[in-house]
Order: structure tokens, then C-alpha cells, then sequence
């Protein structure tokens, strides 16, 4: 994990809480987000003691929830990165500008639980599909979080892990991804959409259980967005 980076966004979240507008249900789990990540990057590491480090081209995410009753709901996000290996660095997809080597999507249902009058503590099971080297995975996943209210600014700390398995070739492999990651909203005015400043710092573990090539993919990035409670 990039411990500086991770200090850098605590302190502007700190920094942020001084203010006194918020929506009217500022941890509300009925809302739809768009994130763009503005800068990343990754680190492929292989069992041969190869390693390449890749920098982000683009990407973007997508996140929304609706609440099921008064402490359930079922949420969907979606995470697209791609990377520039034009020079074949990875040697697998000679000349490509868009390689998928951390795509992200869970699909699932959680409930949340109140521990303080603008805190709370929530946990999501559900589907996920992984991506590597533009193959995807499909498995079982889980996010566990906590989310504060503070002035005009919500945090929502957030981990996520998961177990899923692709075939390429004939081969098993699996692809267990963990992700942890910090969503500082703004709010500017009541009822408005909020500014979301995002980070995350996640790795992908790849074994082919045998049959070759096992990696770590290691990578981190921030993100700025936009996010509409409902």
C-alpha cells in the first residue's frame, strides 16, 4: 500500500469537515456515482522474477445502490482501467494501448447498521468478475466498510475481497483480488450532486495452479466524481 498516498487523502478528508451544508440523508444508500481516475499506476510481478510497471491511460467507475427496507440494499459498481503496453513490455498483447489487467465489477446485496448519530458500519456479498490480461474471471466477493457525516463532508472507508477462476487455454487459473479504498463526498449544497475524491490501493493475485505463469498485480490510483443521493 502507498502509505503516503493513503496520509494525503486522510488529511484532505480531515481538512474538509468544516463546513455546516449536507443533504437531507447524507448517508443515504440510494445514489448512482460516476468516478474518472485522474492518475494510476501498476506494478506486474510474475513468479519468473519478471516485473513491469505500467502507467494508466484511462479509466473510469461507475457505483450505485438502493436500499431495500430500512437496513438492507443491493448494489452494483463496475471499475475500467486500462494501460499502455505499446512497447510489449508484458510480452502477451504485442503493440496494445489497452490492456485490462485490473478490471473490476460486483453485483450484489448488503445491509447497513447505525453505530452513532452520523456513522455507520455496512457489509455487501455478491459476484465479481476480475479481469487479467483482458481475460475475466467470475467468483464470490465481499466489501466491508464504514461511513462518517461530518459538516458538509461524508468518508466512506471502505475493503473489498474476493476468490474467483478463468479459464485460458484449457488452464485453471485463479484471480483473488483485494482492494481497499477511501470516497471523500462533498457537499456544496443541500440535495445536490456531491464531488467524490476517491483512492484505492488493490492487488490482484494470479495463480495458474501449476501451469506456469503466477503474478501479483499491484496498483493504486486516485479519482474524481460525482455522486447523486435519491
Amino acid at each position: 500500500m502507498n502509505a503516503k498516498h493513503l496520509s494525503l487523502c486522510i488529511a484532505s478528508a480531515l481538512g474538509l469537515t468544516a463546513g455546516a451544508a449536507h443533504a437531507a440523508d447524507p448517508l443515504s444508500f440510494n445514489y448512482i456515482g460516476f468516478d474518472y481516475v485522474v492518475a494510476g499506476d501498476t506494478t506486474f510481478d510474475s513468479s519468473g522474477g519478471g516485473s513491469v510497471e505500467l502507467d494508466l491511460t484511462r479509466g473510469y467507475g461507475i457505483k450505485g445502490a438502493f436500499e431495500v427496507g430500512d437496513i438492507f440494499f443491493v448494489t452494483g459498481e463496475t471499475l475500467q482501467l486500462d494501460y499502455d503496453d505499446s512497447d510489449d513490455a508484458l510480452g502477451v498483447i504485442a503493440g496494445s494501448e489497452a490492456i485490462a489487467l485490473n478490471d473490476y465489477t460486483f453485483i450484489g446485496g448488503g445491509a447497513h447498521m447505525p453505530v452513532g448519530d452520523m456513522v455507520e458500519v455496512y457489509g455487501a456479498v455478491g459476484l465479481i468478475r476480475p479481469m487479467f490480461l483482458n481475460f475475466a474471471a467470475d467468483g464470490f466477493g465481499v466489501k466491508l466498510g464504514g461511513r462518517v457525516a461530518a459538516g458538509m463532508t461524508e468518508i466512506d472507508l471502505w475493503y473489498q475481497v474476493g476468490q474467483a477462476e478463468l479459464d485460458i487455454d484449457g488452464n485453471d487459473v485463479d484471480n483473488d483480488p483485494s482492494m481497499f479504498g477511501l470516497d471523500v463526498a462533498i457537499n456544496f449544497a443541500p440535495d445536490a450532486p456531491q464531488l467524490v475524491l476517491g483512492y484505492v490501493d488493490g492487488e490482484f493475485a494470479i495463480d495458474t495452479n501449476g501451469a506456469g505463469l503466477d503474478a501479483d498485480i499491484m496498483f493504486d490510483h486516485f479519482s474524481i466524481g460525482v455522486r447523486k443521493a435519491f
